[in-house]
């Protein structure tokens, strides 16, 4: 099987992580110039993720940003509707995938704000994403005051 053009992206990225978000979305919009990530290339952004540090701003706005092209199209200021199955889809490979949560929160706000027949499901993966976000904070913090005890 041949490398898609996110494994590129991956591989690209991987050499010069961390990105700031310009150059994260330079670096994408490049790859994906002419035409938007496929499923399988949203598969494998998503399951990349693992491999980036949880505050690389970079990363988490390239897979934010071409996972919605993927289920919205490239407007990102237009509404529209996902496609039949999509949601269903980001739900299991959320779920399956070791995406960390402050890219599935923002993730998930991204599609339910852009898409008019998200549902409810979704908005509950990105609930706990919040909470999960939330925890952390919490967990760094109380690590932050142990260590300057």
């Amino acid at each position: 099987m041949g490398r898609t053009r996110a494994d590129k992206l991956i591989e690209h990225y991987g050499k010069f992580s961390p990105m700031s978000m310009n150059e994260a979305g330079a670096l994408a919009k490049k790859t994906f110039a002419d035409a938007p990530a496929s499923r399988e290339d949203a598969e494998t952004l998503l399951g990349a993720c693992a491999l980036f540090e949880p505050g690389d701003t970079g990363w988490r706005h390239l897979v934010v940003q071409e996972v919605r092209r993927y289920l919205l199209g490239d407007d990102e200021r237009a509404s529209g509707a996902l496609p039949a199955g999509a949601e269903d889809w980001l739900i299991a490979s959320l779920a399956t995938m070791q995406v960390q949560p402050a890219i599935t929160l923002e993730l998930v706000q991204t599609i339910m704000l852009g898409a008019e027949n998200a549902t409810q499901r979704l908005g509950r993966i990105g609930l706990r994403s919040a909470l999960s976000c939330m925890q952390d904070v919490a967990k760094g913090e109380a690590q932050l005051q142990a260590n300057t005890a």
